[in-house]
C-alpha cells in the first residue's frame, strides 16, 4: 500500500508540474491572440498566418508537456513495480505471472494445435484417401440397394399372401371343410356345387353321391359347427340347415359341413 501511495504521489506531482507549465503558455497565447487581433486591422492575412503559427506552436508545446508528464508518471510506476518485485520472493513472482497463452491471443493460437480434421479439410484428401472414399461410397450404395430390394421383396410377399376370408361372426372360411353330396340322378351336380363352395373361399372336402335322393338342397353340420354351416348356407343361398345324420357323416369323411344338392339345384 505504501508503494501504491508513493506512485500516486509521483503521478500527482508530475501532473501538477505539467499544468504549471501549461498555464504560462495559455496566458502567453491569449496575449498573442489579442495582439494579433489588433494587427488584423492593418494586415488580415498576416494575422491569420500568425494565429495558425501560434496555435501550432502552442499545440506542439502542449503535447510535449503532456508527453513529459506521462513519461514521468510511467517512470514512477515502473520504479514502484520494480521495488515491489524486488520485495517479493521468487516463488511469489512466479505464481503472479500469467502464462503466455493467457496474456497474448496470438501466442495462444500458436500454442494450441489445430485439429486434425480441420487440417485435412484445408489440404484436401490425397490420392489414396480419395480411392478409399470412392470405394466406401460404392459399398454403401450396394448395401442400400440390397436392403431396398429385400424390403421390396418382403412387401411383395406380404401383398401377395391371401388374407383369410372372414364372414360376420368370426368364421374363417379357409378353415371350414365342406363336403358335397349329390342327392339327384344328375351326373356332375356335386362337382358343380363343389365349385361354388370353393369360389366362396371354403375348403372343399369329399364330393360324392348321396344314397338318399332329395328334392331341395340343404346343409348339415357336425356338432359345434352350426355357425360355419349357416355361413355356407348364406353364401349358397340356402335356407335349410340341420345337424348331420349318420349316412351323411359316413360319406363326408370328417368334413365340418355337408351340402346335399337336390333337384332344385339341378334345375338351376
Amino acid at each position: 500500500m505504501d508503494l501504491v501511495q508513493q506512485a500516486g504521489t509521483y503521478a500527482g506531482v508530475a501532473a501538477f508540474l505539467g499544468l504549471a507549465f501549461l498555464l504560462p503558455l495559455y496566458m502567453s497565447q491569449s496575449r498573442d491572440i489579442r495582439r494579433l487581433r489588433r494587427w488584423s486591422e492593418h494586415d488580415p492575412n498576416a494575422v491569420e498566418e500568425a494565429e495558425r503559427a501560434t496555435v501550432a506552436s502552442a499545440r506542439a508545446a502542449q503535447q510535449a508537456a503532456v508527453a513529459r508528464a506521462t513519461g514521468a508518471a510511467e517512470a514512477a510506476r515502473a520504479e514502484v513495480r520494480a521495488a515491489a518485485d524486488m520485495a517479493r520472493t521468487p516463488a511469489e513472482r512466479v505464481s503472479a505471472d500469467r502464462p503466455a497463452s493467457a496474456r497474448v491471443t496470438g501466442e495462444r493460437a500458436a500454442i494450441e494445435r489445430e485439429p486434425a480434421w480441420r487440417r485435412w479439410l484445408s489440404r484436401g484428401p490425397n490420392a489414396r484417401q480419395l480411392v478409399w472414399i470412392v470405394a466406401a461410397v460404392f459399398a454403401l450404395g450396394l448395401v442400400v440397394a440390397f436392403v431396398s430390394l429385400q424390403i421390396a421383396g418382403s412387401g411383395d410377399d406380404a401383398g401377395s399372401a391371401p388374407e383369410p376370408t372372414v364372414e360376420e361372426g368370426g368364421v374363417v372360411k379357409r378353415d371350414v371343410e365342406v363336403a358335397v353330396l349329390n342327392g339327384t340322378a344328375v351326373a356332375g351336380l356335386a362337382a358343380k356345387v363343389g365349385d361354388d363352395v370353393s369360389t366362396n373361399g371354403y375348403e372343399l372336402g369329399a364330393v360324392t353321391n348321396s344314397e338318399t335322393p332329395t328334392e331341395e338342397t340343404f346343409v348339415m353340420f357336425e356338432r359345434g359347427h352350426e355357425e360355419e354351416a349357416q355361413a355356407v348356407a348364406d353364401d349358397l343361398g340356402l335356407q335349410d340347415v340341420s345337424p348331420i345324420d349318420s349316412e351323411a357323416a359316413g360319406l363326408a369323411e370328417g368334413a365340418d359341413v355337408v351340402v346335399v344338392a337336390g333337384e332344385d339345384r339341378a334345375q338351376l
